[in-house]
């Protein structure tokens, strides 16, 4: 009975003593273009790119501001 409450402990300090996961990391990058086209295309690619890559994608389309196309891809692991 003690050895198995001993073997218990240990499993449990071993439980407890384990690093808790790493913080979810977030990234976020503009793309622009000339034209909405190119915007959108910049983007698409970017956002499929980091999708691939496993990341959790958010890609929001372009809007014309300043006089030039912009959006923004967003993605953390």
């Amino acid at each position: 009975m003690v050895k198995k409450l001993a073997t218990a402990v240990v499993v449990l300090s071993a439980l407890l003593a384990a690093p808790a996961e790493a913080a979810t990391k977030y990234y976020q990058q503009t793309v622009t273009g000339s034209t909405q086209a190119e915007c959108e295309a910049a983007g698409s690619a970017l956002a499929q790119q980091k999708q691939a890559e496993g990341y959790l994608v958010t890609w929001i389309g372009c809007g014309y501001s300043n006089f030039r196309w912009a959006g923004l891809v967003g993605w953390s692991d």
